[in-house]
Order: C-alpha cells, then sequence, then structure tokens
C-alpha cells in the first residue's frame, strides 16, 4: 500500500481484490479469501513464499489483513486488476457523457422519431482510465511466468573447522583444521513453517596421541543427515540468512555414531554464493565399545540454488 493512500483509496483497492476473488463487497478476508487468492496467483504462475506458512501459521486474520496493506499495490498490478487505475483524484479524467441520443428512421432521408435520454450520473471518485503501457506488460509478464528451478533449494557446502572441545579419551590429543563437505537437496517435507530435506555429510578428523602408548585417530566420518530450516522460526536477518538445524549419523574405520549441529549461511545479495558458519556435536562409538565426544566450530563457502 502507497503510503501517502487516503483510507478511501486503500479501500477501493481492497473492492478490486475483493471482486477478482468472487467474494462480493465489503466482507472480511478470512482463511476462505486467502485460499482463493493462492489460487488466483498460481493460476497467474506466481508462488508468493509469504503465502506459503498458511493461514493460520502466518498470523490468522490479523496476520493476513496486515500482509493485505503491505502487498496491495503489487496484488493489483500481479492480477492485472489495473484496467481501472486507483488514482487519488476526486473526478474521473475522462469526460463523463450527459446525453444520449437515438434515432430511428421509419423511412430513407424521412426522419421518423427522435428520442432523447437524459443519464444522470453520479460523480466516481478515486477512478480513471488506465492505458497500459507495454512495457509494463511485459515486465508483469515476465515477472508472472519467472518459477522457481528444478533445483531450487539444494546446497552444496565446503568448511574448515577445528575440534573446540573433546571428551576424556581425546583430551590430550593434538587437533587440526579439517575439511568438511556437506550437500543438502532440495527434496523434502514442510512441516507448518519448517522445511525438513534430505543431504549427506562428509568430514574429516585428525587427533595425533601426545605419546606412543596411546591411539590416534585420522580419518573422516560420513552418513546421511536431515536438514531443519528454521529461518521462519528464528527471522534474525530476514531473507539474507539460511537458518538450519541437522541431525544425522555418521560413520568410519573406527566407529559410528551420531551428528549435530547448526548452521548459519549468509546470502550474498543475487549471486548463487553464501558464506556460511557450522557447528558440529559428534558423538562416537569406538570398533572397541568405548564411546567419546568432540565438538567443533568451522566457516566456509557453499553454492547455492535459489
Amino acid at each position: 500500500m502507497n503510503a501517502q493512500d487516503s483510507s478511501a483509496v486503500y479501500d477501493q483497492k481492497l473492492n478490486l481484490l475483493r471482486l477478482e476473488l468472487g467474494i462480493g463487497l465489503e466482507p472480511s478476508f478470512n482463511e476462505k479469501a486467502y485460499k482463493l487468492l493462492i489460487r488466483k496467483l498460481r493460476d497467474a504462475g506466481i508462488e508468493d513464499e509469504q503465502l506459503q506458512d498458511g493461514f493460520k501459521w502466518g498470523g490468522g486474520k490479523a496476520g493476513f489483513e496486515a500482509y493485505l496493506k503491505n502487498n496491495i499495490d503489487r496484488l493489483v498490478s500481479d492480477l492485472n486488476l489495473g484496467k481501472i487505475e486507483i488514482v487519488k483524484s476526486d473526478t474521473l479524467k475522462v469526460d463523463t457523457i450527459k446525453k444520449e441520443k437515438i434515432v430511428k428512421k421509419a423511412k430513407p432521408d424521412t426522419l421518423k422519431k427522435e428520442i432523447v435520454t437524459e443519464l444522470e450520473m453520479e460523480p466516481v471518485r478515486d477512478l480513471s482510465l488506465d492505458i497500459q503501457d507495454p512495457k509494463k506488460e511485459k515486465k508483469s509478464a515476465k515477472k508472472a511466468s519467472t518459477k522457481k528451478s528444478m533445483l531450487s533449494g539444494l546446497r552444496i557446502g565446503f568448511n574448515f573447522g577445528k575440534p573446540l572441545k573433546s571428551g576424556v579419551s581425546l583430551a590430550n590429543h593434538t587437533t587440526y583444521a579439517d575439511p568438511m563437505i556437506s550437500v543438502r537437496s532440495p527434496f523434502g517435507i514442510k512441516i507448518g513453517p519448517v522445511f525438513t530435506s534430505v543431504g549427506y555429510e562428509v568430514s574429516k578428523f585428525s587427533f595425533e596421541a601426545p605419546i606412543d602408548t596411546l591411539q590416534s585417530y585420522f580419518g573422516s566420518g560420513s552418513g546421511p543427515a536431515l536438514y531443519f530450516d528454521i529461518s521462519k522460526i528464528i527471522k534474525f536477518g530476514g531473507d539474507n540468512f539460511g537458518k538450519y538445524f541437522m541431525v544425522g549419523t555418521s560413520s568410519s574405520d573406527y566407529g559410528s555414531g551420531l551428528v549435530s549441529g547448526y548452521d548459519l549461511n549468509m546470502f550474498l545479495g543475487s549471486l548463487p554464493i553464501s558464506l556460511s558458519v557450522s557447528s558440529r556435536f559428534n558423538y562416537i562409538t569406538f570398533t572397541d565399545g568405548e564411546s567419546t565426544y568432540w565438538v567443533s566450530l568451522s566457516a566456509g563457502l557453499g553454492i547455492d540454488f535459489r
């Protein structure tokens, strides 16, 4: 909604939207209207991420009304409701027809009867005819036809990290900076505001024993993982940051275990690249039955398909 719009102009825009949705004038925008709007946008080839959470998760009636207030001008444009454009004027920008003459001829060149009809028209406020700009129509059509790629959501990350804390059996070992590669697929399921996708991680580890009587561990652990996109729950940073919680399994030559952690990805504008900071808690049970853990922190880059 334009900050300069009056309340009357805003109401006119809402009424245009009501007529387009087929819900009549003046009713409140409820869950039924919410679903009708999503259907209208999809018919136009538009997927609005702001509506993906659903009516209840999006804040109910109050949240829907806030969405309309912030997006009414775009909706009028996207749904092509601008054949009559809302303007801040009290009169039409075209001349109003005051009279209409209807002439009937009984015979050629002979005037049989003339009927003059007076049309009294009420002033129409806040409306004017809109002549569409071909450039704007082309831009709008291009926007409507834009769809997300099949790879949207795929991420390939490459980090370097180092253990910050470890269990008793590894506490005196020397650690090194090691690489970690992660692949988060675009395939998954959405439950409420959280999208859960599957992926795979491979991370190298290095624990050098301080004396020869202790065993050193040099290898890598790998396994499948689940990534939980919690960006819409933790809204810090907005759309510029991706926030993910992960949990998975890891196996190596020394044993197997579990891994969990948190990823924070900062997108670099429209580039398919992001900076990332990740933490991991690794729990492993060695082949001899002994268990231990370590906590690591890493940073790196990722290739993101959005």
